[in-house]
């Protein structure tokens, strides 16, 4: 019974290497330690019960060892990894056709909050810290996906 317990055990360990989330390989932890206890309680010899729990930790190394180069070598239509190159990658960014338009705050920046540019609400962070809902501003920049915005000053008034 404690040998079915470890291979299950060791299945499922293998098995939280492609179904990440924790629950295969706590529970093959708990099946593997379980196994193990089996084991002690069966056996009085101390030599035995060292060999099992040598013979358990290198099976385990040898298991994450295993997963580890299939997962690196598998063909790319069946990896977990993306095989395309992800140098460059920006997950959002800010609209750069704005840089240079006027708009209205519509909630206070602290410094971040939002404005309003040609009807469109937009997040945008304020370089000069807090500014009251309702100012003018210009867009100066942008980081991430926010605007980088500061106030407006008209110079014909």
């Amino acid at each position: 019974m404690a040998l079915i317990l470890l291979l299950i055990g060791f299945l499922l360990i293998f098995i939280e290497f492609y179904l990440p989330g924790a629950i295969m390989g706590i529970t093959g932890g708990i099946l593997v330690f379980t196994a193990l206890m089996m084991f002690v309680m069966e056996n009085n010899s101390p030599l035995l019960i060292f060999l099992a729990v040598f013979g358990v930790v290198i099976s385990l190394v040898l298991i994450v060892k295993f997963a580890i180069w299939r997962i690196r070598t598998a063909k790319p239509d069946h990896s977990i990894y993306s095989a395309s190159n992800q140098e460059g990658f920006q997950a959002c960014s800010y609209d750069s056709s704005m840089i240079g338009k006027v708009g209205v705050v519509v909630t206070d920046l602290k410094p971040g909050g939002h404005i309003l540019i040609e009807g469109q609400r937009l997040q945008a962070i304020s370089q000069n810290n807090y500014l009251v809902k309702g100012t003018e501003v210009l867009v100066v920049g942008g980081q991430e996906q926010s605007l980088v915005v500061k106030p407006f000053k008209d110079k014909e008034k």
